[in-house]
This record gives C-alpha cells, sequence and structure tokens, in this order.
C-alpha cells in the first residue's frame, strides 16, 4: 500500500527538482519509525520491513517499457508513495530506500554499483558505517546478511552468482554517479 499520507510531499518526477534519491523526508522517517540501528545486523529486519511493504511487480515483455521507464529515476520518497519495485530489477530501488533509512537513522551508508565480472549485468548492494566500521549487504538476498570490511576495487563480491561482481562506482546514490536512468547503463559496459 503507498504511503500517500502527504499530499504537499507527492515528489514531482523530474530530476531537477531533486536534491538527492535519498533524501530524508517524512514519508522516510514515517517509514522507518521505531526502527534503530545499534548493530550491523539492525539492518536486516528493516530491510524485512522494506520487502514487505513492497510490490513486487513481475517484470516481463508486457511491463519493461514501464519498468525502464522509472528504473534509476526514483527517489526513496517516490518508491515508498509508489509502493511497488519490479522483480528482478529491484535492487537499487531497495538500496536507495535502504540508504535513505539509514541516514533517517543516523548511519552514514552508500551506494555501490557493481558490474558482473563478465561486464553483462550491474547490481546494487550497500555499504554501511557504524562505530567506525563498513559493512556490506545485499538486500535483494532472500536472508540478507552484512559483511564486515569495505568492498575494495580489487575484491570480488559474491563469486558463486555469475561469477562475482566487482565495484564500478560507489556513491550516496545513482544521481550522484550521474546514472539517471536505465538508458545509461550502457555506459557501465562501455567503461570497461
Amino acid at each position: 500500500m503507498p504511503l500517500n499520507t502527504m499530499a504537499s510531499e507527492q515528489p514531482q518526477r523530474t530530476e531537477s527538482s531533486q536534491k538527492n534519491q535519498i533524501e530524508v523526508t517524512e514519508t522516510v522517517k514515517n517509514f522507518l519509525g521505531d526502527y534503530r540501528i545499534n548493530k550491523p545486523d539492525d539492518v536486516i529486519p528493516l530491510i524485512k520491513h522494506i520487502k514487505n511493504f513492497l510490490e513486487f511487480r513481475e517484470y516481463s515483455q508486457r511491463t519493461k517499457q514501464h519498468a525502464d521507464s522509472i528504473q534509476w529515476k526514483r527517489t526513496a520518497t517516490e518508491i515508498l508513495n509508489d509502493g511497488f519495485v519490479y522483480s528482478g530489477k529491484a535492487c537499487s530501488d531497495l538500496v536507495i530506500i535502504l540508504i535513505a533509512l539509514c541516514k533517517a537513522a543516523g548511519i552514514e551508508a552508500q551506494l555501490l554499483k557493481l558490474i558482473r565480472t563478465d561486464s553483462k549485468s550491474t547490481h546494487s548492494i550497500a555499504e554501511f558505517k557504524i562505530d567506525g566500521e563498513w559493512y556490506r549487504i545485499d538486500p535483494t538476498f532472500t536472508e540478507p546478511k552484512p559483511f564486515k570490511g569495505y568492498l575494495t576495487d580489487d575484491q570480488i563480491w559474491n563469486k558463486d552468482w555469475g561469477g562475482g561482481w566487482k565495484v564500478w562506482k560507489r556513491g550516496a546514490d545513482l544521481w550522484s554517479m550521474g546514472l539517471n536512468g536505465i538508458d545509461v547503463e550502457g555506459k557501465v559496459y562501455s567503461e570497461e
């Protein structure tokens, strides 16, 4: 169910009116509610809260045009207000929400845009910092688990999935990386 409770907060769907994808709005604060992040495992119930709230719509030939038209363009507030993501295309949306919620909870976090080692696809995960230590987590996992340590450019993430993933870019959100729509995904492959 969308969080359309505050009409004045309905974002304009133009990038120029948005500062970033992870802006802490009333919608984000309300969604965070009583959740607190005091230790790395505290993000697990928060991810489950996000996934239980959102509708995961089918990504298919029938839905591809709409899914691609919103891919990498929505803010955390817009995603929560819309109340849905597309299965198989949700990694960045889930990470954007998680980072906004971490920010609302006073936790430093950032987005990692990964590219598969064979350069055939991209993926997003989150890194967050607690008590001076960095952790990374993939909210798309069925059982997400924080892993200690900052993912360096020479490390491979999750070698068992498609041969593994390496860091392509990291930043506050996709827009800070110049990724403001799925049509720019080709940049990932051309820069390899």
